[in-house]
């Protein structure tokens, strides 16, 4: 997470949703802001919301399967209850953003396959991409699940659940003109479009074609955003729940 100590927000960056646009963005906005996780090879840091707050002392970790087993509990009951449901409240405001979880999978898959690495990375699942075929990735990241959840990424119902605000990737500018009123930061510019992969000659349906049935893995993977994205997610217009 990139975090301004000064305003105390951050901004989470799940994978091939903007990040590299948005952390140019934050950082003509705050200045001061600097990776919690400072990362060591790439420009761009992917440390979730839970563990960033936890290094900034403003949460403690959750416990063995919290995710798994109390966050459902705390989905249902939050649901039911509304978002008084929450543990140990931090006001910590974070930003992040949320894109349709096949079509993250699709661009991540094509980014790493054609990215110029100076050296062949070391992740198995990176090299599954430049090496393998795209259902094998599809089954590397949701059946043996190195993609994390979004609900996991950003500790959804979590201790700074309630002053999340989570983008829709496909109306990005709008929807961070939203979060920017709410937040009363200064309305940005068009963002620039940075780091953008390489334009694929395919469709998503021939891709959804050849993944054949691990579509329903991936959306049994991401079950929580297809059941909730849609009254979550900052769009520009209005935001739901």
């Amino acid at each position: 997470m990139l975090y301004s100590r000064n305003h105390d927000i951050g901004f989470a960056h799940y994978p091939k949703t903007g990040g590299h646009s948005l952390v140019a963005w934050f950082r003509s906005v705050f200045p001061d802001a600097a990776f919690v996780e400072p990362p060591e090879q790439y420009s761009i840091s992917h440390l979730p919301v839970r563990a960033s707050l936890v290094r900034l002392g403003r949460a403690t970790a959750p416990a063995q399967g919290f995710c798994n087993r109390t966050g459902r509990l705390l989905a249902r009951t939050a649901r039911r209850l509304g978002a008084g449901m929450l543990v140990t409240h931090c006001p910590t405001r974070i930003i992040g953003v949320m894109r349709e979880p096949f079509e993250t999978i699709v661009s991540l898959f094509e980014y790493w396959r054609h990215y110029p690495f100076e050296t062949e990375p070391g992740s198995q699942f990176m090299l599954l991409a430049r090496r393998g075929t795209f259902p094998e990735f599809v089954r590397a990241a949701v059946i043996d699940r190195n993609l994390l959840k979004y609900e996991v990424f950003f500790d959804a119902y979590g201790p700074a659940w309630q002053t999340t605000r989570l983008i829709d990737f496909a109306h990005l500018d709008a929807g961070l003109a939203d979060v920017c009123r709410e937040f009363r930061i200064a309305a940005p510019a068009p963002l620039q479009r940075l780091n953008v992969g390489p334009s694929r000659n395919r469709t998503l349906d021939s891709y959804r074609t050849e993944a054949g049935p691990l579509v329903k893995d991936v959306r049994r993977h991401f079950r929580w955003y297809y059941d909730n994205a849609a009254r979550i997610m900052v769009r520009g217009d209005r935001r739901c729940g």
